[in-house]
């Protein structure tokens, strides 16, 4: 999340400053633009790129200013979720207090030393329940190579341990690089304490979704359970695919109805009902193709709450990591039907993402299901 200058209010940017403060893309140009208007400036190209230049030869007041800077701090990062299987012992209890502290200075010293760390991280009960914990945590990033309304981020991320009757889950959120890598941190330093304590035995380890998981017409499948073939939930309604990551599998002969992604390292498409082109439609292109990523929208249902989501599912370092990347989900958009402040919107959005995550969570299950029966035969 954006975090203010430390000095914001004691100037007004103008000039260049205002330029690049008033550039960024969350600043909406209808913000900018009702600010000519009662300037009694009215211009007929409302771009972006065209009014900014108009902005930056005026001296705003603070009031005016004030305005552009609520559009600047109400920006949220998108929170993105990873989780894995582990097995506990069916006794086992998580909660204990004399390892529930996680001690991270080293790490943060060694590859965090432009973060901050706002309170210690330390696991706690949810709700009561001892054998589900979670510890959240908040890292403050300074940067003075950046421009001035960049030199201070603000990044927040959790990690949930749960143990039900064995069946164990361990959940990331995390908003940002820094946050998905000192999560992975809290994870490994928490679990190494539990096997050195006795409660995890000392061969476990969490099990990832990676994107080597799966064949390249299983993958299909997977993408497919939670989006246009969901089932067993009341909350989500597949609406869409509007956008999808593929590419052809290198040196592998392609059929000639998809001959023309031959040569192409990264095909993008977003459209319409994306779902019903031949080579997502028929399963006998799926051999020949790798896809990574898939945005679908959804209606949803919850607890009275009705409107559309947008999701998007994947391996997200796909490019840089291959088959190793991981899978996760995040919210990339939400409308609801009726009026929410910002916190019910975000809290919404966070449960939203916990009941598609768990979902994903059963395909996954039942993914693995049908695979070992498969080399049983």
């Amino acid at each position: 999340m954006n975090t203010e200058h430390k000095d914001i209010d004691k100037f007004i940017p103008f000039g260049e400053a205002l330029r690049g403060f008033a550039n960024q893309k969350f600043i909406s140009a209808y913000e900018l633009q009702s600010i000519l208007k009662e300037r009694g400036i009215f211009v007929l190209n409302t771009d972006k790129d065209y009014i900014v230049p108009f902005m930056q030869t005026l001296l705003l007041s603070p009031a005016e200013f004030d305005r552009i800077r609520e559009a600047f701090s109400r920006k949220e990062d998108n929170e993105k979720k990873i989780s894995r299987d582990i097995p506990f012992p069916v006794d086992a209890i998580l909660y204990q207090p004399d390892m529930m502290a996680v001690n991270v200075n080293d790490y943060l010293q060694k590859y965090l030393p432009t973060c901050e760390l706002v309170h210690p991280v330390i696991f706690v009960q949810d709700k009561g329940n001892p054998n589900h914990i979670i510890a959240s945590f908040k890292l403050i990033r300074h940067d003075m190579n950046k421009s001035w309304y960049e030199q201070t981020n603000e990044f927040s991320g959790s990690v949930e341990i749960i143990n039900d009757k064995g069946k164990g889950t361990i959940r990331v959120t995390h908003t940002s690089s820094e946050t998905k890598d000192f999560a992975e941190h809290i994870v490994k330093t928490q679990i190494k304490q539990y096997k050195k304590k006795g409660i995890q035995q000392e061969n476990i380890q969490p099990q990832k979704i990676l994107f080597s998981t799966f064949t390249n017409t299983t993958r299909f499948t997977f993408f497919f359970r939670l989006t246009t073939k969901i089932e067993d939930t009341n909350v989500f309604t597949f609406d869409d695919i509007k956008d999808i990551s593929i590419k052809p599998q290198d040196e592998c002969a392609l059929p000639e109805e998809i001959l023309w992604m031959e040569n192409i390292q990264r095909i993008i498409i977003s459209g319409k009902s994306l779902s019903e082109k031949s080579f997502m439609k028929e399963e006998r292109f799926y051999k020949n193709l790798e896809l990574w990523s898939i945005e679908a929208t959804f209606k949803y249902d919850y607890n009275g709450k009705k409107g559309d989501v947008c999701i998007c599912f994947g391996f997200p370092d796909y490019n840089s990591k291959g088959g190793s990347a991981e899978f996760e989900i995040n919210i990339k958009s939400l409308t609801p039907s009726s009026s929410l402040n910002p916190k019910e919107k975000r809290n919404l959005k966070s449960k939203l993402l916990i009941i598609m995550d768990k979902q994903k969570s059963l395909v996954y299950s039942k993914f693995l299901e049908y695979i070992n029966k498969k080399a049983t035969k």
